[in-house]
């Protein structure tokens, strides 16, 4: 189990005007076994914070730390403490089979054919994925992809999951599957600290209470979903989330 902590990350990328801020001091924590949901707009810096979290990015300020790593002082331990799943990977080869594809990965991490094996068994059962492990990665359907972008992330057990966007591309009845395993199998019973990001709120509804809304690359709102209801009586949450997202206001 370790904890996740976002601590003041700020981050620009130029542009023809000189540099443009995407992350404006963003600051949350996740404790050790928590599930957060972030939320926002298209644009709003969700991507590039999963990305600097999973040391793809560098941040020009602030920290991130899984448990007592500093990710960015130590990517190489942190990518065995952090697993990232984003719905932007193209890194699969098409021709190889979806399983080559996640050997190629297993080596990288180094994990043995015993356990290899192991974790395929497992993650096939959790994202069910046996019917389309032994077929050309690029004949596979989106959803299928996506369900295998998932397996790389948790492939080698991380402590702590990142995921950008992971519904996307799956019908309804695996999208609740997908749900129960966030919540029940990886938090549950295995204790992972857990980062979804998503911009539908019927999503972020179902699968945390705690919340975090980003905006313009800015924190608008940090707290449990109970808060946000507290806030308008009667709860209009669609209302309360455009407040958010539409104005300069704080959570």
């Amino acid at each position: 189990m370790r904890p996740l902590k976002i601590s003041h990350v700020s981050k620009s990328f130029p542009s023809s005007h000189g540099p443009r801020a995407v992350l404006r001091d963003v600051s949350f924590e996740i404790p050790a076994g928590g599930l957060l949901c972030l939320l926002g707009p298209n644009g709003s810096g969700k991507t590039t914070l999963l990305k600097t979290i999973a040391t793809l990015l560098i941040p020009e300020e602030g920290t991130v730390w899984a448990g007592d790593v500093n990710v960015h002082d130590h990517p190489d331990r942190a990518k065995r403490l952090v697993g990232f799943a984003s719905t932007e990977d193209q890194s699969f080869y098409g021709r190889l089979s979806a399983r080559m594809n996640l050997w190629f990965y297993g080596q990288m991490y180094g994990l043995s054919e015993r356990a290899f094996e192991a974790r395929l068994a497992d993650l096939s059962f959790l994202l069910d994925l046996s019917s389309g492990l032994d077929r050309p990665f690029r004949e596979l359907s989106s959803g299928q992809k996506q369900r295998f972008l998932l397996a790389r992330a948790d492939l080698h057990d991380p402590a702590i999951l990142i995921l950008d966007e992971p519904h996307q591309n799956l019908d309804p009845r695996f999208s609740s599957t997908l749900r129960h395993v966030i919540r029940e199998e990886w938090v549950g019973k295995r204790k992972k600290t857990v980062l979804v990001s998503t911009h539908h709120l019927e999503d972020a509804q179902k699968i945390s209470d705690q919340w975090v809304v980003l905006a313009d690359g800015e924190v608008r709102f940090s707290g449990s979903l109970s808060q946000a209801r507290s806030k308008e009586t009667p709860m209009d949450l669609e209302k309360f989330f455009n407040t958010l997202t539409e104005s300069p206001c704080a959570g």
